[in-house]
């Protein structure tokens, strides 16, 4: 018969497994300055409770951190996974539950409700630790957005609406309304529905809203006596549809580059779309899965556009920024780069803002 070891017997002793009531880290005292220390050496720091396996955190388990914060919920491989929730130490015994929802390696990802500091509150879905996807804040001051997030901003289609009763329902680039919106004046009856650029209405209609509940005060007649205007000549605006029409292509012209750079390519393009760009780009590319300007040129050609070296260039460090590098084009940027080409076909390149 094998007779275990004693080192064998302390080391499966010592093996954290199922659930332990308290596992504690401490970390050493900071020292004075003549080298000697006026309390104990070392000093709690961390606590958990809950499961284990094989010496890793797994399972349900509270972590007491360093810094006064909490978290309760699920675990995996030593990091929060699961549902759980996330407690912020706002002084002595003061505790603030700041999120409670999914979680993916450590990271918010998934749905779940954050608790910002300022009041303001989000619930919707997360994707590395970021707002991403559907949402909706309710804001402290009492608006809410109700939409599409990107990476932490507004993004997409989205409406908002004002405390005081005003409404926009349109698209979001940036954290900031860009592109088609509708904005409802709740104290004037009024809608404007236009094109949005930088968060301000660029070019649009203004008219009013007919409310059968609303109720037209009278106004008290000061003039009785009848007045006759004198002739006054008649002033229109000639050909008002078209006027409108070339105001708003010529905002879309200025704002395509701005658009295709910051809106996420699942906006611009449907899922075939981007598996069909994925395999043009695949058949060009290099090992490293980069393609250059020259294999962009030949690609738009195939897909019917010629166009010029010192043009697609320019696209080019747009996109690229201080990152230019025509022999090294990634799959995403080459996607910006067919977007802006796309977007700019049939317009007047001078009309562009490059």
């Amino acid at each position: 018969m094998k007779v275990a070891r004693q080192w064998q017997i302390n080391d499966q002793k010592a093996e954290k497994n199922g659930l332990h009531k308290a596992i504690y880290w401490v970390k050493s005292q900071t020292k004075n300055e003549d080298g000697t220390q006026k309390q104990e050496r070392w000093v709690a720091d961390q606590k958990y409770v809950g499961d284990w396996n094989q010496n890793k955190k797994c399972g349900f388990g509270v972590q007491y951190y360093g810094n006064g914060d909490k978290y309760e919920g699920g675990w995996f491989d030593n990091q929060r996974n699961g549902q759980g929730t996330y407690w912020v130490s706002e002084g002595k015994n003061k505790m603030r539950r700041e999120y409670t929802g999914d979680w993916v390696n450590d990271k918010k990802t998934g749905k779940g409700t954050m608790f910002y500091q300022n009041g303001n509150r989000y619930d919707g879905v997360w994707q590395d630790d970021k707002s991403h996807g559907e949402g909706r804040m309710i804001y402290a001051n009492g608006d809410v957005y109700e939409g599409s997030w990107f990476k932490g901003l507004r993004s997409g289609y989205g409406v908002l609406t004002k405390r005081n009763g005003d409404h926009f329902e349109g698209y979001w680039v940036n954290d900031k309304r860009e592109g088609q919106g509708s904005y409802f004046f709740a104290t004037k009856n009024q809608v404007f529905v236009g094109e949005w650029v930088d968060d301000m209405p660029k070019t649009g209609v203004y008219s009013e809203v007919e409310d059968p509940y609303t109720v037209k005060e009278e106004r008290e007649k000061h003039f009785m006596d009848p007045y006759v205007l004198p002739d006054i000549p008649k002033v229109e605006l000639q050909d008002p549809t078209n006027v409108l029409k070339d105001s708003m292509e010529l905002a879309r012209k200025e704002r395509i580059i701005y658009r295709a750079i910051h809106i996420p390519l699942d906006e611009m393009y449907s899922k075939q779309e981007m598996e069909d760009l994925a395999l043009q780009f695949e058949s060009a590319s290099n090992q490293e899965h980069k393609i250059t300007l020259i294999n962009s040129k030949a690609i738009f050609q195939s897909m019917g556009f010629d166009i010029e070296e010192k043009l697609l260039q320019s696209y080019l460090k747009h996109l690229q920024q201080d990152k230019y590098n025509e022999f090294e084009i990634e799959l995403e940027t080459f996607m910006r780069l067919v977007a802006i080409i796309l977007e700019s076909q049939g317009f007047d390149q001078s009309d562009i803002n490059i």
